[in-house]
């Protein structure tokens, strides 16, 4: 017997309906609907948030919104109005409040707020993120973050449940959990015993454990390997394919945001949530990037009404993309590049993605993990953490790959590292910049 849902169960079913219904609506149709949420959003804003009722740039419209003439919120200015971007009369059926902090890799938090409303949303395309990957909710769940306080360490923790997100559903399959500040050989050895069908993990994480199976090669059965938190670069993607066997789906979020973009379940592109929020790729004149050019990624919260982020500048680069075959009519972003922090810069000013082919360094330096710091225009230093004496042999191959990745004579110094840190986040980066100037915006 089967009884008929009601309370949390109805309204996750009901929104789960929808989904699937506004992802494949057309282009046209998803424009007004998206429309009216953003004149709703912004009604509420201009009544309720001291930010926006006292902005300058905004109150010289006069009434005449005009979105792109909106002003872009920093992250700076996020940091020093956080109090003044939080409305001062949240809708009462919104619920619970909650507080989100995040650090990055600077240090300097970032404060918001978000409420049960927006959290439906987050746990339903949650939802619509394992379904796009084709998962057995009755499959075992594994999955491997950071944890500062060091909790789930090993042999780890197990829970019913996927999460809230499926539970609320009425699904029940285990779900492993481990710290990803084990070593890597002690989480090889835990998904090893664990033989999950599913893994949710970093992709600097992912593309350790691929290493060690290459050569270890012993029995696991992963059918499905999900990706967060970090950019998921094209020859991690490959390495895992090669170590693995599966294919992996990435997800774009933030704590500020909540989902941004999922995985084509078809492609390696992504579609931007669009019933969660608007993604727009701009250039350095604030005006939208064509299919195939490099952009600054501005967000805008639909679902939060406690403290509404009206096209924020998240600090991320990404290319959009053309429509897709797959069915889904939901934007294209063609490639999620990174932060701001994460470009690499010529000398004559132009910026891009670093392309420093870590494949071919793997075969130099066996079993190492790589990062690279652009310290000058003309410098980048390649962090090697690993066993093995780095001859001057080694050290010439390994500069000849580099500097012909990246298409410039940069001056390559090498340096043995016995541990390459993490940020406090939990997250690697295998590219930092250090010569990129801070915005001072006020």
């Amino acid at each position: 017997m089967i009884d008929a849902p009601t309370g949390q169960i109805a309204a996750a079913l009901a929104l789960q309906f929808r989904l699937q219904q506004t992802e494949r609506i057309p282009k046209e149709q998803r424009k007004i609907i998206q429309n009216r949420s953003i004149d709703k959003l912004l009604n509420h804003a201009l009544k309720t948030v001291p930010y926006y009722q006292d902005h300058p740039q905004i109150q010289a419209m006069q009434g005449e919104i005009e979105w792109m003439s909106l002003p872009i919120l920093t992250r700076e200015i996020l940091q020093k109005n956080t109090g003044r971007l939080l409305s001062t009369a949240p809708p009462d059926n919104h619920g619970q409040h909650y507080e989100f902090k995040s650090s990055g890799s600077t240090g300097r938090p970032v404060k918001t707020y978000s409420s049960d409303y927006a959290q439906l949303f987050w746990r339903a395309i949650t939802v619509r993120e394992h379904l796009w990957a084709d998962r057995n909710f009755a499959g075992r769940m594994a999955t491997i973050k950071y944890f500062g306080d060091g909790k789930h360490k090993y042999p780890g923790v197990k829970q019913t449940s996927w999460g809230q997100s499926t539970q609320t559903l009425g699904y029940q399959a285990e779900m492993a959990i481990l710290n990803s500040s084990e070593s890597l050989e002690r989480q090889y050895d835990w998904l090893t015993e664990t033989q999950p069908d599913y893994l949710l993990t970093y992709p600097s994480n992912l593309q350790e454990l691929a290493r060690i199976h290459l050569h270890k090669k012993r029995s696991i059965s992963l059918k499905n390997i999900s990706t967060l938190g970090e950019n998921l670069s094209p020859e991690v993607r490959a390495l895992v394919h090669q170590a693995f066997r599966c294919k992996i789906s990435d997800m774009y979020s933030s704590q500020e945001v909540g989902y941004m973009a999922l995985q084509c379940p078809k492609h390696d592109h992504y579609h931007v949530q669009s019933e969660n929020c608007i993604v727009e790729i701009l250039n350095e004149d604030n005006q939208p990037c064509r299919p195939g050019e490099i952009g600054r990624v501005i967000v805008t919260t639909l679902q939060n009404y406690v403290m509404p982020l009206i096209r924020y500048e998240i600090g991320d680069y990404a290319i959009p993309g053309h429509g897709c075959d797959c069915g889904i009519q939901l934007p294209v972003i063609q490639r999620i590049i990174g932060r701001t922090r994460n470009l690499l810069t010529y000398p004559d000013g132009r910026k891009s993605w670093p392309s420093y082919n870590p494949m071919a360094l793997m075969d130099i330096f066996k079993d190492a993990r790589f990062q690279l710091v652009q310290t000058t225009l003309n410098d980048i230093t390649l962090h090697v953490q690993t066993t093995q004496a780095i001859t001057q042999d080694i050290e010439e191959k390994a500069t000849s790959i580099i500097q012909t990745a990246m298409g410039h004579p940069f001056n390559i110094l090498i340096q043995a590292t016995k541990n390459i840190q993490r940020a406090p986040s939990g997250k690697y980066e295998e590219f930092k910049s250090e010569i990129l100037n801070q915005k001072t915006e006020v």
